[in-house]
């Protein structure tokens, strides 16, 4: 681990599941990532054994205060952002950007490649006080410069602890106002197979992208 300047952080990549650094990142992802988008610890470590998964973990004088789980693929053009989490007493004075940017710098390989972000949908069925949580958290990310894929309801193929929230889709790295479906079909195709271990042909990407040809706008 590079030494942490006081007031300073540094990104870290977590290689060893055994390690302080490993508990700590996984600390923080269970008590601010939501539930029903959780994976379990067993699912974390399956995906963390898989080359293109990165597991980062942000550090201040020796404490982690953030992690973020990229999965960056080397060939297929797009990088997933699956997590990302601010330790509660850290949250505010920008630390969180200040990760999303680290974590999509330090895992990018070509300057082309396309992030994929999944984030809670604000249109749902939650009451007004989780809207607005969902709300925030996406523009937090617009902030950043992402853009959402319009008119794509994304499934996240998650139940381990319940039925998944209603998921929208955010774009980091596109100069274009469009993105063709067909990209998106098969970046969402790698992303369920790769680390969400489904079947190459499991029913909700049909499900996903029926009806949806040609283009889609980013608003």
């Amino acid at each position: 681990m590079p030494v942490d300047e006081p007031g300073k952080q540094s990104l870290v990549e977590v290689m060893d599941a055994r390690s302080g650094l490993f508990e700590a990142a996984m600390a923080i992802y269970e008590a601010e990532i939501p539930k029903a988008e959780q994976k379990t610890r067993a699912q974390i470590l399956a995906s963390l054994a898989h080359s293109d998964v990165r597991l980062w973990a942000y550090v201040r004088g020796g404490e982690v205060i953030g992690l973020s789980i990229v999965y960056a693929p080397r060939r297929e053009g797009v990088l997933l952002l699956e997590y990302l989490a601010v330790a509660a007493k850290a949250q505010g004075g920008g630390i969180g950007s200040a990760l999303f940017t680290a974590s999509f710098a330090a895992s990018r390989i070509d300057p082309g490649t396309m992030l994929l972000i999944e984030v809670d949908s604000e249109d749902s069925d939650e009451d007004a006080a989780e809207r607005a949580v969902r709300l925030k958290r996406k523009q937090f990310y617009r902030r950043l410069g992402c853009r959402e894929v319009a008119g794509f309801d994304y499934i996240l193929p998650l139940e381990n602890y319940g039925p998944a929230p209603k998921m929208n889709l955010l774009v980091l790295g596109m100069e274009e106002d469009r993105l063709e479906t067909s990209r998106l079909k098969k970046a969402v195709r790698a992303v369920y197979q790769n680390v969400y271990a489904c079947a190459p042909d499991d029913p909700r990407l049909a499900a996903m992208f029926a009806g949806l040809e040609g283009s889609l706008q980013l608003v």
